[in-house]
């Protein structure tokens, strides 16, 4: 085997095992793990796509600071606006956050259960102390029930990038920490959870803020992250313009998990999806909803994802260690990661669970894939000495037209009846020829008698069948045939420039001052079985029946008449009325041959010949 092909058949198991290797690097640190991470992302939105949307939840419901309450001065006359407490104050962000508190505690006084800011109060108001003790003021009776949010952030400070926890001012209820961790695409992803909670928040006092979508399901922080189960695109979650709160029906509010923020595109707070960019404030509603009903989606555990991954690999070089050709292994290898992928989206649709696909579907593609391209390459060699072989065997027109429709005529030990003429040539004296020639004077001179008698036969689009000693067998008619008096007239042709080419020779020998050569040819048409003959470890297409026979013994019977050398039978000649000068030689009877044969010494072609239908 080339080299080329026996190397990329020993690498194909080092390219099923780096992807897999690079699949435990859940960080990511190295760059075929943030590689793998980026692919993992791509599908997951490709899942999302394909589900499509769900139907909200109940809970929550966002109270919109959005673009209509922000232009409320400009759609509503001052006299109108004069009709609600809470119109009076809308207007360009920001708003006092006194205003905001009255918005809160509207909802917490027809019912609502809890409220969640996704608004940052990090600093002082900037509408004056009077503005944030009114804040407190007006949300004290429920403060265990309004959480305010907290975020972690980086901010780069001459060049450093400073880590900063940013906790609400004034303080409430406890802080919800509204962090959420992106994918490499930039897309929010997940909920921290504790791992990373004790990783990144170390570093600052307690108490520490939990996640807010944890905060309010009053669930415990799980230690691996949650990813996010998103809806829809923007507007799937259930909402409620901040300027509309006093026009919801009674009850409305009742039992029900508020989430006040901006949802209006011009405050910036645009945040990337796999239904396209929404409001940070929708993202995190998401998260809650996630939190609150349990459906967030998961991943394995460490321990769980390395035995996948291990026993995925053992699974997949089995399997693909079934592949005999190339493009075997290559439908392996689409079958392998199309059964991937429809396990994959199973298992993230029914158990929301996420598999990491781009190190399984990477392996299946590298590692199956240098295993069919170093198939490819034996094959590519095999098939080049294969035709080399058989070019010397048969025409290249019939070469063509076998290895584009190969079927079992060269690869199983089948036969079939066909009708086809078989030509046998024989050199006449070759015991004694043999006998006065060194072996390697003899083997060469052999070679030049053969080449001359094999071009011909090739040259007719014949099928050269074997040598035997001296003698030559050949068909006209197999495996394919252009219709019995074509191939007969093919054979006849190569008859003649086989008797041409032993002329040629001859000539050389007697310039050499050797004895010159002279050959008998007997040609005969029949029914014969064709087909692959041997064993199953070596097959050799023939052709045998008792048509191969007549036409050795008419090539015998060339002894008997010196002059003619090529000797045809009388079903030959029937094939081509007026095509053949012919002698004729009597009816002779043949060892293996019911009755006498009439047989024919052929001259030559008719110059004009008067050819019968074909």
């Amino acid at each position: 085997m080339a080299p080329a092909a026996s190397r990329w058949r020993r690498l194909w198991w080092l390219g099923l095992a780096l992807p897999l290797l690079a699949g435990l690097d859940r960080l990511p640190a190295t760059a075929l793990g943030q590689g793998l991470n980026v692919l993992d992302g791509q599908i997951q939105i490709a899942f999302f796509q394909q589900r499509g949307a769900r139907k909200a939840p109940a809970d929550p419901v966002i109270l919109a600071i959005d673009a209509e309450s922000l232009e409320l001065g400009e759609l509503l006359s001052p006299s109108e606006r004069q009709n609600s407490p809470i119109w009076r104050e809308m207007g360009p962000w920001p708003w006092p956050r006194a205003l905001q508190a009255r918005l809160a505690a509207t909802v917490l006084e027809r019912g609502a259960a809890r409220v969640l800011f996704n608004i940052e109060f990090s600093q002082p108001s900037r509408f004056g102390p009077a503005d944030d003790q009114a804040f407190l003021a007006t949300l004290a009776p429920w403060r265990e029930r309004v959480h305010l949010a907290a975020r972690y952030g980086l901010r780069d400070r001459q060049g450093l990038e400073v880590v900063r926890l940013l906790l609400p001012f004034p303080s409430l209820g406890a802080p919800g920490l509204t962090t959420l961790l992106q994918s490499p695409q930039g897309a929010a992803e997940a909920v921290p959870g504790q791992d990373w909670l004790d990783t990144n928040l170390a570093g600052f006092p307690s108490p520490r803020p939990r996640p807010m979508a944890f905060l309010a399901a009053g669930k415990p922080v799980p230690a691996a992250e949650m990813g996010l189960n998103y809806l829809g695109p923007a507007g799937s979650l259930r909402q409620v313009p901040a300027w509309g709160l006093l026009d919801t029906p009674a009850g409305f509010w009742s039992g029900r998990t508020v989430l006040i923020g901006a949802t209006a595109p011009s405050l910036g707070d645009l945040q990337e999806t796999p239904f396209g960019p929404q409001s940070g404030t929708e993202v995190q509603g998401v998260a809650l909803a996630n939190a609150m009903q349990g459906n967030g989606l998961r991943r394995l555990p460490g321990w769980g994802e390395t035995l996948l991954l291990l026993l995925w690999g053992i699974a997949a070089a089995w399997w693909l260690g079934r592949g005999a050709t190339a493009g075997r292994s290559l439908l392996l290898i689409l079958i392998l990661m199309v059964l991937t992928l429809l396990a994959g989206w199973g298992l993230w649709l029914g158990a929301l669970l996420r598999l990491p696909l781009s190190a399984l579907l990477l392996a299946a593609l590298v590692g199956g894939g240098g295993r069919a391209v170093g198939q490819a390459l034996g094959e590519s060699r095999e098939r080049a000495y294969l035709h080399q072989v058989l070019a010397r065997r048969v025409s290249p027109t019939l070469l063509r037209d076998i290895l584009r429709n190969p079927g079992p005529i060269w690869t199983q030990s089948v036969g079939s009846r066909a009708r086809c003429v078989v030509l046998f040539s024989d050199l006449v004296g070759f015991t004694s020829l043999s006998a006065s020639l060194a072996p390697d004077e003899l083997f060469a001179l052999l070679n030049r008698y053969f080449e001359e008698m094999a071009s011909a036969v090739l040259a007719e689009q014949g099928l050269l069948d074997k040598f035997i000693g001296d003698a030559v067998m050949a068909e006209f008619g197999v495996p394919r045939s252009r219709g019995e008096r074509e191939e007969a007239r093919a054979a006849v042709r190569a008859a003649l420039e086989m008797q041409r080419g032993l002329e040629r020779l001859n000539v050389e020998l007697v310039a050499a001052g050797r004895a010159p050569l002279r050959h008998g040819i007997g040609l005969h048409v029949g029914e014969v079985i064709a087909g692959n003959l041997g064993a199953s470890q070596r097959l050799e297409f023939t052709v045998v029946g008792a048509s191969v026979n007549v036409a050795s013994r008419l090539e015998r019977l060339t002894r008997s008449y010196p002059d003619h050398p090529i000797l045809i039978s009388a079903d030959l000649l029937d094939l081509l009325p007026g095509e053949l000068e012919v002698e004729p030689l009597g009816p002779h009877p043949l060892r293996g041959w019911p009755e006498p044969l009439m047989v024919f010494g052929l001259r030559g072609l008719m110059s004009h010949p008067k050819k019968g239908p074909e």
